[in-house]
């Protein structure tokens, strides 16, 4: 009995989990996932032409004073809807301009919306001056401007996905309407280095998108992103 007392007892540890089959399986995920990008990005690539480069736009008009004098009264803000012939502003014509009563009202020439105001109640204007801008409420669309190696991709008619960044994830429909024939550099103020160093830049060309129904309260200028339909 004190053998067995004082004899180690016999314990039996139990052997660690082969951990080969979930490395395996972990692998084949990851490959799986690997595989499934791959498919994705060539999907994507050889489908749509995208950009984030791209932003809302309306046809704008220009009000302009049509006599020289002192802006008597403001009648609308920004933001304010206007129908052709509206009075947007009443001016005070100066001596020299005192005959022509019915050019001291400055109206709108257009049904739209008023996208800034510029002058104030007592700011003298002279005539030609641009006092207002004003668009076509029913005329905005989106221009995107895009890599010139993808230009070549994008065709007259193309569906267009859009999204813009002040309705968050809500979904815009357009087609394209309007290829541009020159990159935006081609209209640059600066004239190019003649310094001789030469610095190769990605160009860029505007394509206009016209939506395919009117949607109401869109910012001009928005911020916005677009996939268009290539197949």
């Amino acid at each position: 009995m004190a053998d067995q007392a004082n004899k180690p007892s016999e314990t039996t540890t139990p052997k660690a989990k082969n951990g080969k089959p979930v490395l395996i399986a972990i692998v084949v995920v990851v490959i799986c996932v690997l595989i499934g990008a791959a498919v994705y990005f060539v999907y994507d690539k050889s489908n749509f032409v995208k950009t984030d480069n791209a932003s809302v736009q309306y046809n704008m008009l220009t009000i302009a004073a049509k006599i020289n004098g002192e802006i008597k009264d403001v009648k609308v803000k920004q933001g304010d809807y206007v129908n052709q012939d509206d009075v947007l502003m009443e001016i005070d014509p100066t001596v020299a301009d005192s005959t022509q009563i019915d050019n001291s009202f400055i109206r709108s020439t257009i049904d739209g919306v008023v996208l800034k105001v510029i002058g104030s109640q007592g700011q003298t204007v002279a005539a030609g001056q641009t006092i207002a801008y004003v668009a076509h409420d029913t005329q905005g669309y989106i221009v995107s401007n895009l890599d010139e190696k993808d230009i070549n991709k994008v065709k007259i008619g193309q569906d267009v996905d859009i999204a813009i960044d002040q309705f968050g994830s809500q979904k815009f429909y357009g087609k394209v309407v309007e290829i541009g024939s020159a990159t935006l550099s081609a209209f640059s103020i600066v004239p190019s280095s003649s310094s001789g160093t030469f610095v190769k830049t990605t160009q860029y060309v505007p394509v206009k998108i016209q939506f395919v129904k009117q949607y109401d309260n869109l910012v001009v200028g928005a911020n916005a992103s677009v996939s268009i339909h290539i197949k």
